[in-house]
């Protein structure tokens, strides 16, 4: 896919596939009552720089309602692999066809105690622009799409560490006007953007 986007913007992509492929990930392994998730990470590179595409879900699906998340869900018997469970789950949940997909990585599998999902990012440079989506209404409330300029502003963040089952988890918030994005979804933002920052080009 041929990145229509400024020089800069290009070769910091482009580091970041490099980051991406290079890193080592952090694998979560699944049994019996968990069951494994893909979402996607939807990177458009529009007039403003480079931004997210995250979802606002509706309060009648089964998990999760009401929140901020991006598009995915359970993997399938039919899917090959956990990318192709967030392809085929973004096409269903926003009508974003994988053909405008590139997927350049996946991030650290991230645990939802809260549903029992363990999730694999996966991260995907999207062709084409926001508006030619179509929602499925009874997932999606809306969709909404945040510049990277906005999610490292470390204003707009701040986290905290809770407990549970012993563990120690690190919760992170983003506050974007009047949405919160926090849970898998904020733990999902934080990875990326310690990649974001990896792939930014020296001088």
């Amino acid at each position: 896919m041929a990145l229509r986007t400024d020089p800069i913007t290009a070769r910091r992509i482009e580091r970041l596939k490099t980051v991406l492929h290079d890193r080592v990930r952090r694998e979560i392994a699944v049994a019996p009552p968990l069951a494994r998730a893909g979402v996607l990470l939807p990177l458009f590179l529009g007039d403003q720089g480079p931004g997210l595409l995250f979802t606002r879900r509706t309060d009648t699906v089964l998990t999760h309602k009401g929140q901020i998340s991006f598009p995915g869900g359970q993997h399938e018997a039919s899917d090959s692999t956990l990318v192709e469970t967030a392809l085929r789950e973004s096409y269903e949940e926003i009508g974003l066809d994988a053909a405008r997909v590139e997927v350049i990585g996946e991030l650290d599998d991230v645990f939802t105690s809260v549903s029992g999902f363990v999730i694999t990012p996966v991260v995907g440079i999207v062709e084409g622009a926001v508006g030619n989506l179509r929602l499925a209404p009874d997932e999606v409330r809306s969709v909404f799409l945040v510049p990277l300029t906005t999610l490292m502003d470390p204003a707009i963040h701040r986290d905290e560490t809770r407990v549970f089952e012993g563990e120690r988890y690190r919760i992170h918030y983003y506050s974007v006007g009047e949405d919160v994005i926090w849970g898998a979804t904020g733990r999902i933002v934080y990875q990326f953007l310690k990649a974001w920052q990896q792939a930014q080009p020296a001088g």
